[in-house]
Formats: C-alpha cells, structure tokens, sequence
C-alpha cells in the first residue's frame, strides 16, 4: 500500500506533530515491517518493530525526501536495528529451558515463611494497638518493630527521651500482663 500523491502533505503533518499523520504513516508501512522482521527474527519482530518506530519518530523532522525515499529511509532504519539484534543476540546467546525443569529448584528465597512473618508481625501490631493505649502503642510500635532508638522516637512523637522511656516500661509490663492472664485462661 502506498499513501500516493498526499504523501508530502502527510509527511509535512507528521513531522509538524500531527498525530493523524503519523497513524497514516503507521498504517501504510507497519504491515511490511512487520513481515519483514518477522522473516528475519520471528521471536523479537514486535521488539524490533516499536525500535525501530521509535528511531524514526526520533529522526523524522530532518527527513526529506518522497514516499519512495521514505520507505528506504524506514527500512534503513529496520535493518539496522536488525543487525543489532543479531549482533545482540550472538553476543548473549539465548538457551530456552523447558518450564519443567524448574519444578525441581526451590528459590532463594521462601515465599512462604515470609508472608508468615509478616503476617504474624501484622497481627501483633493488630495486638499492640488493642491493648494499649494510643501513645503506649505508638512507642512500643515504633521502638520495637521499626527498631529506632528513644532519641528517634522522642523526635517524631514530639516527646522528651524520659517521657519515651516511661510510656515504654509501662506498654511492656501491660503486654506481660495481659499475656501471661490470657495464658492462665487458655
């Protein structure tokens, strides 16, 4: 397909901004460019292809030239980014594994036990919080699950480092009591 005789117009708009131009020259000339690099390298043609329409959207404003010289200027551009990729490619060959083999190999890490913890960390915040009274709590929530110093902590609540202290020894001894009574109930 070929825009014909308004491809001056269309190239001028497209260059200028003109985002309905630029779709026409999209329409004309993706099809091609995608068989073309679907030829060549059937698994990254839709990778290539954005590549290469962000080079040329890049470089448009300093094209001149007609529709015939626009196409070898795109396709120009297409084989570049091609050659790249072979380049790319044999650089950093590429060996697929079947998702099967993976079945056998735990991770590094253990999904598991890390939502376990922070939902055994949420749940003693949950606790903390129902306990204790708002100023106790915050203390006790900053102290010891965020793990900052009295200093720390008397600066963001706005405290003295004395008053932390305090409403810290007095949240521990409630926590101790309230869970030694509900073990004694259990």
């Amino acid at each position: 397909m070929t825009i014909g005789p308004d491809f001056d117009g269309v190239l001028t708009a497209a260059q200028a901004g003109e985002e309905w131009a630029f779709s026409l020259l999209y329409r004309d000339v993706n099809p091609s460019l995608l068989r073309y690099l679907g030829a060549q390298a059937p698994g990254a043609a839709e990778d290539l292809a954005s590549e290469t329409w962000l080079a040329v959207a890049g470089h448009l404003g300093s094209f001149v030239g007609g529709e015939r010289a626009f196409r070898g200027w795109f396709f120009t551009i297409a084989r570049h980014r091609l050659v790249q990729h072979w380049r790319d490619k044999g650089r950093r060959p590429v060996v697929v594994a079947a998702p099967e083999s993976f079945a056998d190999r735990a991770g590094q890490d253990d999904p598991e036990a890390r939502v376990l913890d922070l939902l055994s960390a949420q749940e003693a915040a949950a606790v903390i919080a129902s306990v204790l009274s708002p100023d106790q709590a915050e203390v006790v929530l900053l102290r010891i699950l965020a793990g900052l110093d009295v200093d720390q902590v008397a600066e963001i609540l706005d405290k003295r480092p004395g008053t932390i202290r305090v409403l810290q020894h007095r949240a521990l001894r409630r926590l101790a009591k309230t869970f030694s009574t509900e073990s004694l109930t259990r």
